[in-house]
């Protein structure tokens, strides 16, 4: 997956100008990995975020269990782009893996600079955040409900 294409086709940038989009080009990098590299690791102070364009990466927990497979187009360190805090899972190459590197010090300038592309953003995580914090509550109250017996 080419990097324009992604950030088109991704939710967190859905909405944005072409104009927008080419100003986050403006900034990105590449970086492959091969499989078992780490592309972030839990508690890691980094903050950038990425973008999955080739090959699958595994979230793993702290200890190592894997919680997710994601490909092209997924966003790595979004959490991170929001609060500045310790990255909150571990991320690995799942063999060959190629992601854009968008640096948060830039995106934030961008973003700071323009309160529009701003807005944007910051709703469209929210919403995703949001859809995920559902589906946790779900998945706990399934789980409590199994060791309430």
């Amino acid at each position: 997956m080419e990097l324009p294409q992604a950030l088109r086709d991704n939710y967190l940038f859905r909405g944005l100008s072409a104009a927008h989009i080419d100003e986050i080009l403006g900034i990105a990098t590449t970086k492959d990995f091969s499989g078992g590299d780490m592309i972030l690791r839990q508690f890691g102070r980094d903050t950038d975020l990425m973008v999955i364009l080739k090959g699958a990466a595994l979230i793993k927990t702290f200890s190592g269990d894997p919680i997710a497979e994601v490909g092209p187009g997924s966003v790595l360190g979004e959490i991170s782009l929001i609060d500045t805090e310790p990255r909150s899972a571990t991320v690995a190459a799942k063999g060959a893996c190629t992601v854009a590197v968008i640096p948060s010090s830039g995106l934030q300038n961008l973003m700071k600079h323009d309160i529009g592309m701003r807005c944007v953003m910051m709703e469209n995580l929210a919403k995703v955040l949001c859809q995920r914090l559902r589906t946790a509550n779900v998945q706990l109250d399934g789980a409590m409900a199994g060791t309430a017996r």
